[in-house]
């Protein structure tokens, strides 16, 4: 039987949890085998704003106001470590890997999913459950939306 199969970049997003760091040996794996190359993903998702209530003259306390929110450098240096750690399993198998940080106001499902389309990746491999949320009762809420709407197959490893 022949196959039409072709996969020459799989994304992996990782969150430093053991689900997304198997998956990360999976993905590797398989991009050892099909001679692929390896797209690491951390996504931090945080709210466009958050708010204050500063009493402010002549207005009534207490008021709203928006505060734009960005990445700390502690949130960052702990993102690079799970990249690296992955970087590192990647390159020890002889497999070309890229990382990113994605900073995302929207929702993590949504820049992985855009960043797998973006990237032109053929697999996407992610752990079953990650650091987010309380889970689903098999599968995360991020692995489950993460299948809804990929543009390419997905792999949800245990």
């Amino acid at each position: 039987m022949s196959t039409s199969v072709s996969i020459k970049k799989i994304l992996v997003p990782v969150d430093g949890s053991k689900p997304s760091e198997k998956a990360a040996e999976y993905a590797i794996y398989i991009a050892k085998t099909m001679k692929a190359d390896v797209l690491a993903v951390h996504v931090m998702s945080m709210p466009a704003y958050a708010f204050t209530t500063t009493p402010i003259e002549g207005m009534p306390t207490p008021t709203a106001i928006p505060i734009p929110l960005t990445v700390s450098g502690e949130e960052r240096k702990i993102a690079d470590g799970y990249l690296d750690r992955i970087e590192k399993m990647a390159k020890k198998a002889g497999v070309a890997v890229e990382t990113k940080i994605v900073e995302n106001q929207q929702s993590v499902v949504h820049a992985i999913t855009e960043s797998a389309e973006k990237e032109g990746c053929n697999l996407i491999v992610m752990g079953t459950k990650g650091r987010t949320g309380i889970a689903r009762f098999l599968l995360g809420s991020v692995a489950s939306g993460v299948l809804t709407y990929a543009p390419c197959p997905v792999l949800v490893v245990r």
